[in-house]
């Protein structure tokens, strides 16, 4: 084989490598692109329905527990013995099914709302006043709910 025959040879292959790796790092990138923009659109997703969860739990709670609990959760409105649901005294220290049953089911002088309420409208009353919490209450009570969780 002459010199010449063989530089076009070696040219050609180089060529077709470098073609492979052009294809090869353009699927790689779509794909890597694919992925990313996938993974935006569930936080996303996740972003919007945690907003309308807790825009739902604000909702149910302004009309159903509020009179009674203040609208800021510091409690005994109307009725003395409702506890405070935000930071101040003990709502935190209660797992999530826990608060979940006191909300079906009713308490010494609340209601039960059981069947006026949705299941996922329980959860989010339940989402929106934990809101009030801190971090190391929130932390607190959700290492109880593991033990207790919402049904």
């Amino acid at each position: 084989m002459s010199n010449l025959a063989h530089n076009r040879r070696k040219q050609k292959q180089t060529q077709g490598l470098r073609k492979t790796l052009g294809l090869v790092f353009g699927g790689v990138l779509i794909i890597g692109l694919a992925l990313w923009l996938v993974s935006q659109s569930k936080r996303s997703s996740d972003e919007v329905s945690k907003t309308d969860l807790l825009a739902l739990g604000e909702e149910v709670y302004l009309a159903n527990c509020a009179a009674c609990h203040g609208i800021d959760g510091g409690g005994h409105e109307a009725v003395e013995a409702a506890p405070a649901l935000n930071a101040t005294e003990h709502a935190w220290h209660h797992a999530d099914g826990h608060l979940q049953r006191l909300i079906v089911n009713g308490g010494q002088l609340m209601p039960p709302f059981g069947e006026s309420l949705t299941d996922d409208e329980i959860v989010a009353l339940i989402r929106y006043f934990q809101t009030w919490w801190a971090e190391g209450q929130l932390n607190s009570q959700q290492s109880l709910s593991g033990q207790d969780p919402l049904q």
